[in-house]
């Protein structure tokens, strides 16, 4: 607990000041007399600020935030502990939107409920389980700080020194952590917040309307599409967006079982595609990716792209920006958000099943070693080496041995069948 033991020892000092300075102060010597004076009036000072600090410290409102420094050895950063304050302080809960992801509520630092995610120990300890055990054996989490919590069992957290905002779902193994685009007074603006139903909400997302003009971009048409003729209407409503007009004519269009093929022809360019058949549904995977491919076909001078609009507020939707546009679109949440693309990948998933199989092995030869040293059969002296069979069916490769090596102060060696396994009592 730094700044609790910092306080004390201030403390110590103010009390040895005053005990020095009353020494002094009973000095005949009118010098010391003074000095002794002087060296009261500082130690009471020194000693009635520390212990009020002491006392703030150990028995304020926000003495669990003082806490959760002092045990992480870090400092939370100013624009959090504010909310973290603000959430404590007024006992309203604060409430704000991530795009994507939806409404998170602000931590209460004072709530101690057991098993409950609403409770900035237990979230924490949530997370770092989650992540050792599902997500990344080899990822540091550096004092960790829960911040926000959401319905769905997601959370927001930022790791020590660093401030940026991640996002992890501890329901869903697959989904990885995700750092978001901006920082949490992004998301929420404390000088800003207004009370809802009474409590504090803030939205400080961005309008599409706000970002773009209203001609480059359209939602509200079906995302239906019943026969192959229903992907000319896009073609259209997405050409319709461009500032230069595009000269097209349909050649050849054809239906099949699991997909539509089309023949077009493009500015004097012959430019073929298909696109599959999804239960009626438009091919959100490709629709984007043909648009951009005739614009390359065209030598369509700008940085403009196509871009598929968020779901969450319209069935389909397409909008043409460039870059930067396309960030600003993104962080407020208007673009399509690629969820299958923050999933585990199947070499990811294989390097999390071998660490949980090796943990399992380290914890059995730990095991087999315990129950030898106990064993009565034997009389061990301590300092001796010995041995024992370990069988197994996994084969532990040369890292692999020397960190056990190293972990269990033991020796490993390969025997048919088994591993030889030689240890010290």
């Amino acid at each position: 607990m730094k700044s609790t033991n910092k306080n004390l020892t201030n403390l110590l000092i103010g009390i040895l000041l005053i005990l020095l300075g009353y020494f002094f102060y009973l000095s005949k010597t009118n010098l010391l007399h003074y000095f002794g004076l002087l060296m009261l009036i500082y130690g009471c000072f020194v000693t009635i600020i520390k212990f009020s600090k002491l006392t703030i410290l150990l028995n304020g409102r926000f003495k669990n935030i003082r806490r959760f420094e002092d045990n992480e050895n870090l400092i939370i950063p100013l624009f959090i502990k504010e909310l973290l304050e603000l959430r404590i302080k007024d006992g309203k809960d604060i409430s704000f939107e991530i795009p994507y992801f939806g409404l998170f509520h602000i931590l209460d630092y004072n709530n101690n409920e057991e098993n409950d995610l609403k409770n900035p120990s237990y979230i924490k300890n949530e997370i770092i389980n989650f992540i050792k055990n599902e997500i990344n054996p080899d990822y540091s989490i550096d004092s960790l700080i829960p911040i926000a919590y959401n319905n769905n069992f997601g959370a927001l957290f930022i790791g020590g020194k660093k401030t940026q905002i991640i996002y992890v779902d501890i329901n869903n193994s697959d989904f990885k952590p995700m750092v978001l685009d901006n920082e949490l007074n992004f998301y929420l603006d404390i000088k800003k917040i207004k009370l809802k139903s009474d409590n504090y909400y803030y939205n400080g997302l961005m309008q599409l309307e706000e970002i773009v003009s209203k001609d480059k971009f359209f939602y509200g048409v079906p995302d239906c599409i019943f026969e192959s003729k229903n992907y000319i209407d896009v073609f259209e409503k997405c050409f319709n967006l461009l500032d230069k007009k595009i000269n097209y004519s349909i050649l050849e269009i054809k239906d099949f079982d699991d997909k539509y093929t089309f023949e077009l022809n493009i500015e004097n360019y012959i430019y073929k595609t298909y696109f599959s058949r999804y239960n009626d549904y438009i091919d959100s995977d490709r629709i984007t990716l043909v648009l951009n491919e005739i614009l390359n076909l065209i030598i369509y001078n700008s940085e403009n792209k196509f871009y598929i609009l968020s779901y969450q507020f319209c069935d389909f939707g397409i909008v043409l920006a460039n870059l930067n546009t396309y960030k600003k679109l993104k962080e407020n949440g208007c673009i399509n958000f690629d969820f299958q693309n923050q999933e585990l990948t199947i070499k990811e998933k294989e390097k999390i099943n071998k660490h949980s199989d090796l943990k399992t092995e380290i914890d059995n030869i730990e095991f087999y070693i315990k129950v030898a040293k106990e064993s009565t059969e034997k009389t061990f002296k301590k300092g001796e080496q010995y041995h024992l069979s370990y069988p197994t069916e996994y084969i532990f490769n040369a890292g692999e041995i020397e960190m056990i090596n190293k972990k269990l102060n033991i020796l490993i060696f390969k025997k048919e069948g088994e591993y030889e396994v030689f240890f010290k009592y």
